[in-house]
């Protein structure tokens, strides 16, 4: 039986549109994209959810990739918004969340995130309610590796056959199955998703 939910953040709690942030500063749609582009896209980037690599060396390195001046010093304008710029709060979800934590259900998060998103949680709604939150870099490890999901389940003393994860990456949800828990793969249909946990929240009642 489901007694916990397990959230992921990214495009399932929060949407993530780092584009939207480079076009917001850019002065036209092709710097945008070469901001983007290097910032972004590059595998760069999921370092600073593990924390092999801090903002400012990133910052560095995106810069470097670009080969106009006026683009690069578009760059620590993109990060110093973080994580506000590129995170906003997806319609529904919230609710969402109040309703699953009216059900009784332990409600827990659990994201490949950077010290940015870490030391600014107050942009996920409701996130002080949760009973217990991991963030990659505060691990040193990130989603699939069956690790973080161990540190979750061991820190807040949780049976992994009692936790139903929900990822939009599947790989992510196939990881949370492969050591027993329950997993759910999101692909942004909010009904279906509810559908879900009202099933998961009848077997909770009976």
């Amino acid at each position: 039986m489901v007694r916990n939910i397990v959230f992921d953040m990214g495009m399932v709690l929060m949407d993530f549109h780092p584009l939207e942030a480079c076009r917001a500063i850019a002065p036209d749609e092709e710097s945008a994209q070469k901001v983007y582009t290097a910032l972004f896209t590059h595998p760069e980037w999921v370092r600073l959810d593990d924390g092999t690599i801090t903002e400012e060396e990133l910052a560095r390195r995106a810069m470097a990739r670009l080969d106009d001046e006026a683009l690069r010093l578009l760059v620590p304008q993109v990060m110093k918004g973080m994580p506000y710029n590129v995170l906003s709060p997806i319609p529904g979800m919230a609710e969402m969340v109040d309703w699953v934590f009216s059900c009784g259900f332990g409600v827990y998060l659990l994201s490949n995130a950077g010290l940015m998103v870490s030391q600014h949680r107050e942009i996920i709604p409701h996130i002080e309610r949760f009973h217990g939150v991991v963030f990659s870099v505060e691990e040193g490890v990130i989603k699939p590796n069956a690790e973080i999901y161990r540190h979750l389940t061991d820190r807040y003393h949780l049976d992994p056959k009692e936790c139903l994860f929900i990822d939009d990456n599947p790989a992510n949800a196939e990881a949370a199955r492969q050591i027993g828990w329950y997993s759910y793969a999101h692909n942004g249909d909010i009904p279906a998703l509810k559908r879900l946990l009202e099933a998961c929240a009848r077997d909770l009642a009976d």
